[in-house]
Formats: C-alpha cells, sequence, structure tokens
C-alpha cells in the first residue's frame, strides 16, 4: 500500500505538471504535448507486457525493486526536456516511469491478492485503493503549489526526484550498523 501510495502521489504531481511545463518551458504544440502524453499508455503497455516475465527471472520483491529504480531513473530525464528539438526525454522519461508503475501495480496487487486471506480480499483491496489513490489529487496540489511559488522546471525535478523514494517493505530485514 506505501509504494502505491508513493507512486501515485508522482503520478498525480507530474499529471498537473506535465502539460504546464511541455508548454510554457518547452514550448510545445498543443499536438507534441498530446503525443507525449499519450506515451504514458506505451509505457503502461509495455509494462504490463514485461511485468510476469521479469518476476518470473527476478523473483518478484526484486521485480519491483528493478521497476521502481528503473521507471524513476528514467523520470529523471524528463526535466532535461527544454524545446521541441528534444522532447525525447521527456517521452522516454513518462513512458519509462509508466512502465516502471504499471510493472509495480501488477506486482503488488498480485501480492495483496495472494497474501490477503480470502474473506477479507475485498476488503484489503478497497482500502489499498483508497488511500493510494487518495494521493493523486495531493500529489496534484503539492506540484502546484510548489510551481506556483517556484519555478515549473525545479517542480518537475522535484516530482520526478520523489519518485526515487519508494517505501522499504516493512518485512525487509534491518541491516546492523556497526
Amino acid at each position: 500500500m506505501l509504494w502505491a501510495t508513493a507512486m501515485n502521489f508522482v503520478i498525480g504531481a507530474l499529471a498537473a505538471l506535465a502539460p504546464t511545463y511541455l508548454v510554457r518551458v518547452a514550448g510545445m504544440s498543443p499536438l507534441m504535448v498530446g503525443v507525449l502524453i499519450a506515451l504514458d499508455g506505451v509505457g503502461s503497455f509495455a509494462g504490463a507486457a514485461v511485468a510476469t516475465k521479469l518476476a518470473a527471472k527476478a523473483g518478484s520483491a526484486r521485480a519491483l525493486l528493478y521497476a521502481s529504480v528503473g521507471g524513476a531513473g528514467l523520470a529523471l530525464v524528463m526535466p532535461l526536456t527544454t524545446r521541441p528539438g528534444n522532447a525525447y526525454f521527456f517521452g522516454i522519461g513518462y513512458g519509462g516511469l509508466a512502465a516502471g508503475a504499471v510493472i509495480g501495480s501488477i506486482l503488488t496487487r498480485t501480492h495483496r491478492q495472494i497474501e490477503s486471506p480470502p474473506d477479507l480480499l475485498a476488503r484489503v483491496m478497497a482500502t489499498v485503493r483508497f488511500v493510494s489513490w487518495g494521493a493523486v489529487p495531493l500529489g496534484a496540489v503539492l506540484a502546484g503549489l510548489l510551481a506556483t511559488f517556484g519555478s515549473l522546471r525545479l517542480s518537475l525535478s522535484a516530482a520526478c526526484a520523489l519518485a526515487l523514494v519508494p517505501p522499504r517493505h516493512p518485512a525487509q530485514p534491518r541491516r546492523p550498523t556497526s
């Protein structure tokens, strides 16, 4: 639930910032903005296509880590888009983050469905959706405030950087600090 909430917060922030950033900072046409934002769907499709193969090969926990870090790492190139000639940075970042988000969504939902007792599954899924989807408007509002009182590029950079901070699974053993 923490992973989904954090990811949805970032996605909400990017959904609020992306069109304005692409028009005001990068000087994109409305058509180009639409094409670049549609790459979210391409990335989502790619993530769905490889999720089960990645989990089978690396294990679901490692696959979630790879998808989270890989998607967030690609998202970091989005603020490098400064003009129509380098729009590919935004496309790679937006599509890459979407791929990581879909892989993570598939893996975390599957985990919840396997680990939840059957009589509690509906409540577990509803609670996770309520909490995690509630982060979308919060991310959008925070991004809007940051862009209002700061710069669009800094706001976009901050939102992309937040994608690198997925919560640590509470069942992970802590390493001794000696």
